[in-house]
């Protein structure tokens, strides 16, 4: 479905993507994880064309993916940003309805809305409120409910628990489990928390100072003895 090959991405003279190489199949829950600093973000930013590559190649289902973000989403990726940037000015309904603004498939919209209200009940009871007074539990599903409604091939979540309470986590990652098993949905994580992230997804990789550490299905990479090193970085700084 998605393949990165050798991504190099800059913020000025910092080089943030020191040659990321991945893969995602159809169907799959891959997590990319790491702290801080790592390039996690930086890694969606250069799928999404929101940051511009110096150097490698993305592919969606072996084609080049275009370079202008609203055309990336139109292919088919969807991004999910950190910190749910939802609009709070605009209702629940209304925000859930700019995910699909690229889409004239109007019978097709009103069964995604249902099915994003059968995942997020919550987001149907609230659909008449402003997005700015929910919940940051509530913003996070209304934000992948609005990713949702862009009818993606791949969804990409940046830092879904961020901010959130514990059970509001658990209750979001069971969330995605379901939709991933009942609709075959791609997704690629980018998450902290690696444990959690590896409890759901089938694979994963670990990323510090821009460069990919460990690879490997979920269960492998949660049995590693260095997973916390190379978790906090440390292997990273080992090396160079």
């Amino acid at each position: 479905m998605l393949t990165i090959n050798q991504l190099e991405a800059s913020y000025g003279g910092i080089r943030a993507l020191r040659g990321v190489s991945l893969r995602v199949e159809q169907g799959e829950i891959v997590a990319v994880l790491g702290s801080n600093g790592a390039g996690k973000s930086t890694l969606l930013k250069a799928i999404s064309a929101v940051v511009k590559p110096t150097a490698g190649e993305i592919l969606l289902e072996g084609v080049p993916t275009p370079r202008v973000p609203y055309r990336v989403v139109e292919a088919g990726i969807v991004h999910v940003p950190e910190g749910r940037q939802i609009i709070p000015n605009l209702t629940v309904y209304e925000n859930l309805m700019i995910g699909c603004f690229l889409r004239n498939d109007h019978q097709q919209i009103q069964k995604d809305l249902e099915m994003v209200y059968h995942y997020f009940p919550r987001l149907e009871e609230r659909k008449k409120q402003y997005g700015g007074l929910l919940s940051g539990g509530e913003q996070q599903m209304l934000a992948l409910g609005r990713g949702l409604m862009a009818k993606p091939k791949i969804m990409m979540l940046d830092e879904p628990s961020l901010g959130l309470a514990p059970i509001i986590v658990n209750q979001i990652f069971e969330i995605l489990t379901t939709i991933n098993r009942e609709q075959g949905a791609t997704i690629l994580i980018v998450e902290q928390n690696a444990y959690k992230a590896l409890s759901i997804a089938h694979r994963g990789y670990m990323m510090t100072t821009g460069l990919v550490e460990a690879e490997g299905n979920a269960q492998e990479l949660l049995e590693r003895e260095n997973l916390e090193e190379i978790y906090l970085g440390q292997a990273g700084g080992n090396r160079n």
